[in-house]
C-alpha cells in the first residue's frame, strides 16, 4: 500500500513538470522527466519481481515443511527480510525433524517393551491356563472345587486385564493396524452378537437388530476391529441392564454415514457425562457395583477413529445410547 501511494506520488508530481515544460516548450527537460519517469516503472518493476519471488520461496519452503519434505530452497546468509525468514524456517523445519526422529525411536522402543510384556505375562497365563484344565477332572472333593473355581475365575481375570492393558498401550501409542476391505456391516455385528450372546442369554437378556436399509451396504472396514467394537458396546449394555430386558441394535444409514446403534434400558449415565465416559480409565458417577476398568469405551473410540469415523453417546429415559458412524463408501 505504502509503495503504490508513493508511486501515485510520484507520478502525479511528475505529470505536473510534464504539463509546464510542454506548455513552456523545454523539450530536454520534458525528455529527462520521461526518462525517470521511465527508470522508476523499471525498477518499481524489477523490485516487485524480486520481491515476488522472495514470497515464492518462503511459501514454497513452508510447504514442503508441512508435507514433510527436505526443503531445497536455496538462501544466503544475509541480513534481508526474506533470508532471515527462510532461515528460521529452515531452522524450525531442523527442529522437528529431531523431534519426529525422538517420537519414533520412543514409539519403537515402547512396540519393543510392550511385545516383551506382552510375551513374558501370556507364557505364564498360557501355562497356568493348561495345569488347570488338568487338574479340573482330578478334583472331586467340594471343598477343592470351590478353591479351584476361585483359581480358575482369577486367572480368566488376569488375562483379560493383561489382554486390555496391552491393547489399550497400543491405542494410545497409535501401534494398531487396520485393514480395511469392503466388508457387509450386517455380517460385522452378527460377529459380535455372537461372542456376547451366551452371556446376555444367561441374563435373559434378549439383543434385537433393527435394520432400516432394505439392502446390505458393503463398508470399508476392518471387521475384526470393527467387531471388538461393536462387542464392547453390546459388553456393557449387558453388564448395566438389569436381567429379563432388551438390548436394540439399529443399523442406519444416510448419504454420509452409516450408523450403529447399541441402545438399552440400564442404569445410563449422568448429566454432562457423554464424553468422559470415552476417557481411558473412567467410570460412570452410576457405576458401583459392577466389576470394570475403564478401558473398553476408550479402546472402541480409538478403533473408530482409526477408520475416520467418530461415536457419539445419548442419554436416554431409561438406558443410554451410543452409536458408531463410519463414513459411507457405497451400497450395494
Amino acid at each position: 500500500m505504502k509503495i503504490n501511494i508513493f508511486s501515485v506520488g510520484i507520478y502525479f508530481v511528475s505529470s505536473i513538470f510534464i504539463c509546464i515544460f510542454v506548455y513552456e516548450q523545454e523539450w530536454y527537460k520534458l525528455l529527462g522527466v520521461l526518462l525517470l519517469d521511465f527508470l522508476f516503472f523499471y525498477h518499481r518493476k524489477y523490485m516487485e519481481k524480486i520481491y515476488l519471488n522472495e514470497l515464492e520461496n518462503i511459501t514454497d519452503a513452508l510447504e514442503q515443511m508441512f508435507i514433510k519434505k527436505e526443503i531445497n530452497i536455496k538462501y544466503e546468509n544475509t541480513d534481508t527480510l526474506s533470508d532471515k525468514i527462510l532461515t528460521q524456517i529452515h531452522r524450525i523445519n531442523a527442529a522437528n525433524n529431531g523431534y519426529q526422529r525422538l517420537l519414533q525411536h520412543q514409539k519403537d522402543g515402547i512396540k519393543k517393551l510392550l511385545a516383551e510384556i506382552s510375551h513374558q505375562l501370556r507364557t505364564p497365563l498360557a501355562n497356568m491356563e493348561s495345569y488347570l484344565t488338568l487338574l479340573e477332572d482330578e478334583i472331586h472333593v467340594k471343598e477343592q472345587r470351590e478353591y479351584f473355581e476361585a483359581i480358575k475365575c482369577s486367572e480368566a481375570k488376569i488375562k483379560f486385564l493383561t489382554e486390555r492393558f496391552i491393547l489399550a498401550a497400543r491405542m494410545e501409542n497409535k501401534i494398531i493396524q487396520i485393514h480395511k476391505i469392503p466388508s457387509d456391516l450386517k455380517e460385522t455385528v452378527a460377529i459380535a452378537i455372537f461372542q456376547i450372546y451366551k452371556i446376555a442369554e444367561m441374563k435373559d437378556i434378549f439383543i434385537e437388530v433393527i435394520d432400516e436399509r432394505v439392502d446390505k451396504c458393503i463398508i470399508e472396514h476392518d471387521a475384526n476391529w470393527l467387531s471388538e467394537s461393536v462387542y464392547n458396546l453390546l459388553d456393557n449394555s449387558v453388564k448395566y441392564s438389569p436381567n429379563r430386558t432388551c438390548i436394540k441394535i439399529f443399523l442406519r444409514t444416510n448419504e454420509m454415514f452409516s450408523e450403529i446403534c447399541v441402545e438399552d434400558g440400564g442404569i445410563g449415565i449422568e448429566k454432562d457425562e457423554e464424553n468422559k465416559i470415552f476417557q481411558i480409565y473412567y467410570r460412570g458417577k452410576n457405576i458401583s457395583t459392577e466389576e470394570g476398568y475403564g478401558m473398553g469405551l476408550y479402546i472402541t473410540r480409538e478403533i473408530i477413529k482409526k477408520h475416520d469415523g467418530f461415536m457419539k453417546a445419548k442419554r436416554i429415559k431409561q438406558g443410554l445410547s451410543i452409536s458408531i458412524f463410519l463414513p459411507k463408501t457405497g451400497t450395494n
